[in-house]
């Protein structure tokens, strides 16, 4: 039995791997969740499209950290394709 169980499982992974190779077997990233918005200045809401549905990112506050630099903090939520908006908690995130 526990043949037959790590044999499945070595299949399912042989087939994950195969899956996560792109052309000529170079790996690629799958864009998900919400995007990371280091860099970008500290929006006032940012939106992307990913997983199915729109993930909204909305500025609750900057603040300067003690390491003198500038930060955000977002609220993340996620809308799925039905229309359902789903909390994801908080970020934070480097202005600059």
């Amino acid at each position: 039995m526990r043949i037959r169980t790590a044999t499945k499982a070595a299949s399912a992974l042989a087939v994950a791997c195969a899956l996560s190779l792109g052309p000529g077997g170079s790996a690629f990233a799958v864009a998900s969740g919400p995007t990371n918005l280091t860099g970008k200045g500290c929006p006032s809401i940012y939106t992307n499209s990913a997983d199915g549905g729109t993930w909204i990112q909305t500025l609750t506050k900057k603040f300067i950290a003690g390491n003198s630099y500038q930060y955000g903090s977002y609220k993340v939520a996620f809308r799925t394709s039905a229309g359902t908006l789903v909390n994801e908690g908080t970020k934070e995130y480097r202005c600059y």
